[in-house]
């Protein structure tokens, strides 16, 4: 139980790292399987490439934290930019395909989960930009 414990904290990081394998594997899977030629191109889900980008920048966060674990680094930078990513992409994909949907007149009901998503990471968006000021703040002060 001690060691347990001891490498909660390792463990922990490990399992963001193989997380983000995961969606990364999954998303690349999802594309794969979408992936429908025609005469002049082709077509794909575009869900599946935020996606993996999403992941990558998961993975990048988990990566780093292992090492910042292992050298006793600042994961502040990291954390704010691999998420801020994360948010960016969960916030303005889904809006743009939902405002996309809607100037088309596609029937609301089959777009309004893209309208859910980017409204969650606009959410995420204002989070981090007030984590990031209240850390600044007490950065300052001390």
């Amino acid at each position: 139980m001690k060691q347990l414990k001891k490498n909660s904290e390792l463990i922990k990081r490990i399992l963001i790292i193989l997380l983000s394998l995961v969606l990364m594997i999954s998303s690349i899977t999802i594309f794969a399987l979408s992936l429908e030629t025609y005469e002049g191109g082709f077509d794909a889900d575009m869900d599946s490439i935020v996606l993996f980008f999403c992941g990558v920048a998961l993975l990048v966060y988990g990566i780093y934290s292992v090492y910042a674990l292992k050298k006793g680094c600042s994961m502040q930078t990291i954390y704010y930019g691999c998420f801020g990513a994360i948010s960016v992409l969960m916030g303005f994909y889904p809006l743009g395909v939902f405002f996309k949907a809607m100037a088309k007149n596609k029937p609301f009901i089959e777009n309004q989960e893209y309208l859910y998503i980017g409204i969650l990471g606009i959410i995420m968006i204002a989070y981090l930009i007030f984590s990031y000021i209240s850390e600044h703040k007490e950065d300052t002060q001390a």
